[in-house]
């Protein structure tokens, strides 16, 4: 099992990364999440912008939620941004906020069956969908896995749930069909379709996971390894520790060079 541990996500590091090398990425992480919320806030621009240029084919609808979701989100992603500049994001109330951000794209991509008046199958046909990718892969900004696979699974989840709200509406299990045409024309479901997004969703979390565990190791191997080079240029002329950095090869018991 190490093997195949080490083979998926790369060697584990044996020494200890120096604490101001922690304190570093820390400060590093911060600033991702300002990033983070920066990008978050670009996006919400873009819909609203959509939305206010796109046909109103939904102007007769008294009731219009779709304002009212992207204000929501708007103001959730501002006093996002407010606190990663005052350094108050904490693990806990970071990785809630992750998955609230997958809950309003979800609640705006549910709301569109009420502004059009439609059956709820039809909201599972928005191309709105596709940002699902796009919050997932924002969260590998801040280099740490755990946060990519609380998005990854909180929209898995959301989709389901959106699946399992349809199917429980006015048409119930008849709205299930296996037509792949009628599917695309229609406000029916196509259960494989839905199964097709959710495993989707999962093997992109997955694979940016597996991406940045890596990385990290990697990125700690090399902070480690400056670390120790850093040290050895204090006891040893720089241009032999250079040498010893520098070289192809890593150096072995008995190495040497005369001149």
């Amino acid at each position: 099992m190490k093997n195949i541990s080490a083979y998926v996500f790369g060697k584990r590091l044996k020494a200890e990364v120096p604490e101001r090398t922690r304190r570093d990425i820390a400060d590093q992480q911060i600033e991702s999440e300002s990033l983070i919320g920066w990008v978050q806030l670009t996006l919400v621009g873009v819909l609203a912008a959509l939305y206010i240029l796109s046909p109103k084919t939904s102007a007769g609808t008294s009731f219009q939620p779709v304002p009212w979701a992207l204000g929501a989100y708007l103001s959730f992603t501002v006093m996002r941004i407010f606190l990663a500049y005052r350094r108050f994001l904490p693990r806990s109330l970071l990785m809630v906020s992750v998955v609230m951000d997958m809950g309003f794209l979800m609640g705006l991509i549910w709301s569109f069956h009420l502004q059009y008046e439609q059956p709820a199958p039809f909201y599972l046909k928005a191309p709105t969908m596709l940002y699902v990718f796009i919050f997932i892969s924002l969260r590998a900004l801040r280099f740490e896995a755990k946060y990519v696979i609380a998005a990854g699974v909180a929209a898995a989840a959301g989709w389901l749930l959106l699946l399992l709200y349809a199917l429980a509406g006015m048409e119930g299990m008849d709205a299930i069909t296996q037509d792949y045409v009628r599917y695309m024309t229609s406000n029916s479901v196509l259960i494989g379709a839905e199964v097709d997004k959710i495993i989707s969703i999962l093997m992109v979390t997955a694979v940016l996971a597996v991406a940045l565990v890596r990385a990290q190791r990697l990125l700690n191997q090399a902070v480690v390894d400056s670390a120790a080079a850093h040290d050895l240029s204090r006891f040893v002329a720089p241009e032999v520790a250079d040498r010893i950095t520098s070289a192809d090869e890593e150096a072995q018991a008995g190495d040497g060079e005369v001149n």
